[in-house]
């Protein structure tokens, strides 16, 4: 039987995100019960070998990914968060005409870097995510009549130290390169599977350190107003 407290469809393509995000959840709102779906396919089937994004998703990508988000929806979700960075298009069009809120997984972070400054830095670990980020910056920015600069950086290797068991040597690889970008009011980490870094980061002040699944999660706290 159904628990009284809201559920959060969690939608990743791969499985390295949902620790992160089950953190974020039992820091932020441990009352809500978090329901992760993986879907590895999206990955093997839609994303290159050397994990670019091609300039034209297929169709049936982006039924897919409607597809996950409606189950998420029926099997009970009161709102749904998306994890895969470089999909957020998709997501977008996917979530037309649900009746639950539906997050990308940069929407909380880009507004909460806003909020710190216009000088705006991204580090990811696939160089896919730096392009699919920075579109939504612009979208973002245009929408709201805000204007910003943008540093950015990739943590050569890490993903796929990441994918091969290995959370300690990633997280070195994001930290080092995480110390060369001073130079900006905030950090975005571009993928979910970032999200247990910063507090491996050292502070630097007045340049806070956002991760994709902190912010979803308080936007979409927000959102359904718990």
């Amino acid at each position: 039987m159904r628990a009284s407290k809201l559920r959060i469809g969690v939608v990743s393509p791969t499985e390295v995100a949902f620790p992160t995000v089950r953190a974020a959840f039992a820091e932020l709102w441990p009352e809500a019960e978090a329901v992760c779906v993986l879907d590895q396919s999206l990955y093997a089937d839609f994303i290159n070998d050397d994990m670019t994004v091609p300039d034209v998703m297929p169709e049936e990508c982006y039924a897919r990914i409607a597809r996950l988000l409606r189950y998420s929806q029926n099997s009970g979700a009161d709102g749904v968060i998306f994890c895969g960075s470089v999909f957020g298009r998709l997501v977008e069009a996917g979530r037309e005409g649900m009746d639950i809120p539906v997050l990308t997984s940069y929407e909380g972070m880009i507004a909460a870097a806003f909020e710190q400054g216009s000088r705006l830095g991204i580090l990811a670990t696939t160089p896919g995510t730096i392009k699919c980020l920075s579109d939504d910056i612009t979208s973002y920015a245009e929408a709201n009549g805000l204007t910003y600069d943008l540093i950015s950086g990739v943590a050569d290797g890490a993903f796929e130290t990441l994918l091969e068991g290995d959370r300690d040597a990633h997280d070195d690889l994001v930290v080092d390169a995480a110390a060369k970008m001073t130079d900006c009011d905030s950090l975005m980490l571009g993928q979910f599977s970032m999200g247990l870094v910063p507090r491996k980061i050292t502070p630097i002040e007045g340049r806070p350190v956002f991760t994709a699944p902190y912010t979803a999660v308080a936007r979409i706290k927000s959102m359904l107003g718990a």
